[in-house]
């Protein structure tokens, strides 16, 4: 029987597969006899797999031998040579390879599997630098297990062997055990599931502009729930180190929906959900999602935390508590900027007195104005170490400094901003910006605060 893409045995997924190879320990590639120096092992095409032995299909499998340990690739050599190879039931009472031995003949030099002398195809060359060779063709095993065995054997040794038979290819009886070394594999063929999968990605949102980006900062431990009416799954997962947790073998359904957890701290905030169909706007729970047959549906939280910037309003400045902090220098920092005063033209405070009446006086009749008092009391904030103007505010998109610079322009080009003026707007945007920093509203972490969950 053709064996190139089937077998006849009941099948196990992939991951079972996995899984029964690291449960069982089936297979050490034992050998018969020390005769033979070195070590074989089965492969994949790429060369990159050592000693895989549990594969899909029988066109998965590979001979390979010689040192594999990279990047050191020191020990396991082979004794140069020309050989045979053949592939049997794990007895080794049934001939399984359906060419004959000539058609599976190599060459090891230098420790290492380096020509293929025969017809079978070749694979890729390992990373320590040894040439695989196809096993196919070869029959499916009688085994039960699907386990099979591949032996080598020196060409001189077959040869001997064969001689006194009368046949130039004699078959088993030419590998004869004290002369051969030997490695088993499985071969597990499998229907593919007719289940999905669905991965949740949680990360910190280091510049809270809803995105995804490099710098962005994966966050592990955080509570997901995966919930579907219809095949009644209500499952909880948290992330791991990568940020990422998976439910695997989930039924096909298009209800399934991925709550993130509500940390205890009351400083997250949600900046964007991201799943295919959806705009990436804020979304909790994110849904409802599709999972299909043999695929991994994706959703994605981004989270950013907030702490006090230990902002000080005005009335801290306009009180004995301020006055304090007022000198000179405060007083010509101010100067230097373009308050307003009710009607429009410059504030110049030339004393403490001064500015606490006009202060305490501030009123949105001049929206120029109110943006001026406001303005000041934070520029009071930052110049005596209250507030770190490099501090971002997310509502503003900019940072502090960035904000108090745009507020000082907008005074400087329209002092004088009454109702109906058109840029009044932009000033009580600008002047409300201010007063919830100067109240203390929460600026961006630029690293994850701490999170928990009940």
């Amino acid at each position: 029987m053709d064996a190139t893409n089937s077998c006849s045995r009941k099948t196990t997924s992939r991951r079972t597969t996995f899984c029964l190879l690291i449960a069982c320990g089936l297979f050490g590639g034992a050998a018969h006899a020390t005769s033979i120096s070195g070590a074989i092992f089965t492969t994949d095409e790429t060369g990159t797999v050592v000693n895989g032995n549990n594969y899909l299909k029988n066109t998965d499998v590979y001979l390979n031998g010689g040192p594999n340990n990279a990047p050191g690739c020191n020990g396991g050599a082979l004794a140069d040579g020309d050989y045979y190879f053949q592939v049997t039931d794990p007895s080794g009472a049934v001939l399984l390879s359906s060419d004959g031995v000539a058609a599976r003949a190599f060459r090891v030099q230098g420790g290492e599997i380096s020509q293929n002398l025969g017809t079978h195809a070749n694979g890729l060359t390992s990373p320590c630098g040894s040439l695989g060779i196809q096993l196919m063709p070869y029959a499916n095993t009688p085994n039960a297990g699907g386990v099979y065995k591949t032996w080598i054997t020196r060409i001189s040794d077959f040869n001997a062997a064969c001689s006194g038979t009368g046949l130039a290819d004699c078959g088993l009886a030419g590998f004869v055990p004290g002369n051969t070394k030997t490695d088993n594999f499985r071969i597990n063929c499998t229907t593919p599931p007719q289940t999905g999968a669905l991965q949740a990605y949680k990360f910190y949102d280091t510049n809270a502009n809803g995105l995804f980006d490099s710098g962005d900062i994966d966050l592990p431990d955080w509570k997901m729930t995966l919930r579907s009416t219809s095949q009644s799954v209500d499952s909880t997962h948290y992330t791991g180190a990568g940020g990422t947790t998976t439910w695997n073998l989930l039924q096909p359904d298009t209800d399934y929906t991925v709550t993130e957890g509500t940390p205890v701290e009351g400083n997250w905030i949600n900046s964007t959900t991201i799943y295919t169909g959806h705009d990436g706007s804020p979304q909790n729970p994110a849904g409802p999602l599709t999972v299909v047959i043999n695929g991994t549906t994706m959703v994605a939280f981004g989270n950013y935390c907030t702490f006090l910037p230990n902002g000080r309003t005005l009335g801290f400045w306009s009180n004995k508590n301020g006055q304090v902090l007022v000198g000179s220098a405060d007083l010509a920092m101010l100067v230097s900027l373009n308050l307003a005063n009710a009607n429009g033209t410059p504030f110049n405070p030339a004393n403490y007195a001064s500015l606490r009446t006009w202060l305490l006086n501030g009123n949105a009749v001049n929206m120029a104005y109110m943006l001026s008092v406001q303005l000041s009391a934070m520029e009071l904030n930052v110049y005596n170490g209250l507030v770190a103007g490099s501090d971002y505010y997310v509502p503003a998109h900019r940072t502090i400094n960035q904000l108090m610079a745009d507020a000082n322009t907008s005074l400087g080009n329209y002092p004088l901003t009454p109702d109906g003026n058109t840029h009044r707007a932009d000033q009580e945007q600008l002047k409300n910006w201010l007063d919830q920093l100067n109240n203390n509203a929460g600026v961006l972490s630029p690293t994850p605060c701490a999170y928990s969950f009940r």
